[in-house]
């Protein structure tokens, strides 16, 4: 996906029920705009945020609707959810027969198109859209390097349950609009947002994004290393949700304040009997420290990539953090060591991303100068 150049035609997918006399895909911007005010931008509009971890849906007017894990307890055999969201996490590990947990979306790219279909309709719902406004504009994000056919699969999941419209925008630029960076004075800045499945780093210039790049480390990943950790050192085998607890207590100021080692509960991988050990938090950080080297590289190589003048405004400014990986101290303090410039926390960095698109979804003509481009 290219950030340079001159400008090219805005892609927005609309759906073929309201537009059944005009060709589906790319349109042009002047037309969608017409489209837009006269069918009532404001009367049915709305921002979702379907991440690799959670789903966040924001209404322009009522505020957040939904935030809950992004996942699906679907019946293998009737091919319908038995349970979404928060209930169908509290499932992992006691699903009956027949029955599994899934995610639809991996490295923040739509993996599981019917899972995605059932959370698009659960958002939907969820809404409470009037019957005049059922069929909304739906303002939502990607990664920098998704491919066509990824926001693709994104965009039909929405259309299929409702959506008039969907406008794609990336997803750093959504955290931006949630007021991620300093706005107002021009300066340039970079943020990195880190969710689970997913970092984008992104240069900002005089309010546009100029550079950008994504790499695939997040949260689930520092949890298959705690996991590959504690399965080589005591041949004990946790599953995702204690790998997932496991790092997040290590990465806590008390946990590093503290050499009282933490409880691991799985499976003896050789018997298979319920084992439980005792690992010490330094050990599972440093289990996760090759996969910050990687992004603390992947900040310097961006950073090297931008002209003098931008790379000072940026060490003035400092590194934004977003995503629900920037919750963790640790993490900071190691993004820290491994750059040359201060490194930040946004305020509630988890639901930047969703902020943003519901500023978005309330000023139209912004989201379409910022939506991805075909």
């Amino acid at each position: 996906m290219a950030h340079h150049g001159a400008r090219v035609v805005l892609r927005v997918v609309m759906s073929d029920r309201r537009h059944r006399h005009g060709s589906r895909g790319v349109r042009d911007v002047s037309q969608w705009r017409g489209t837009l005010v006269r069918r009532g931008w404001m009367t049915s509009v709305a921002a979702v945020d379907l991440g690799t971890s959670r789903i966040r849906v924001w209404h322009p007017t009522r505020g957040p609707v939904l935030d809950e894990p992004s996942l699906v307890a679907l019946d293998e055999d009737r091919g319908h959810a038995c349970a979404i969201g928060t209930t169908a996490k509290n499932m992992i590990g006691r699903v009956p027969d027949g029955v599994s947990v899934r995610r639809a979306v991996e490295g923040g790219r739509v993996t599981d198109f019917e899972a995605a279909r059932m959370l698009a309709q659960h958002a939907m719902d969820r809404l409470g859209l009037s019957r005049r406004a059922r069929h909304p504009t739906v303002v939502t994000a990607v990664p920098v390097d998704c491919s066509r056919m990824q926001i693709r699969a994104l965009e039909q999941a929405l259309l299929q349950v409702g959506a008039a419209q969907v406008v794609v925008v990336p997803t750093p630029v959504a955290a931006v609009a949630g007021g991620a960076l300093p706005a107002g004075d021009g300066a340039g800045g970079l943020l990195v947002d880190i969710g689970a499945g997913t970092a984008d780093l992104a240069v900002f210039a005089r309010g546009r994004m100029v550079d950008a790049l994504s790499a695939p480390i997040g949260g689930d990943v520092l949890d298959q290393a705690v996991a590959a950790w504690i399965r080589r050192e005591h041949q004990v085998a946790v599953g995702p949700r204690a790998a997932e607890q496991l790092r997040i207590d290590a990465g806590t100021g008390l946990a590093a304040a503290t050499a009282s080692p933490l409880q691991a509960r799985g499976q003896h991988v050789g018997s298979g009997a319920n084992r439980t050990v005792y690992v010490p938090a330094e050990d599972l950080r440093q289990a996760c420290r090759p996969v910050l080297t990687q992004l603390t590289d992947a900040i310097r190589r961006l950073l090297s990539r931008c002209p003098g003048e931008l790379r000072s405004a940026i060490a003035l400014h400092g590194v934004m953090l977003t995503g629900g990986l920037a919750h963790s101290t640790w993490v900071r303090e190691q993004l820290q060591a491994g750059v040359d410039v201060l490194v930040r926390v946004a305020d509630a960095p988890d639901t930047r991303t969703a902020e943003g698109l519901a500023v978005l979804s309330r000023a139209p003509d912004r989201a379409l100068d910022v939506a991805i481009r075909a």
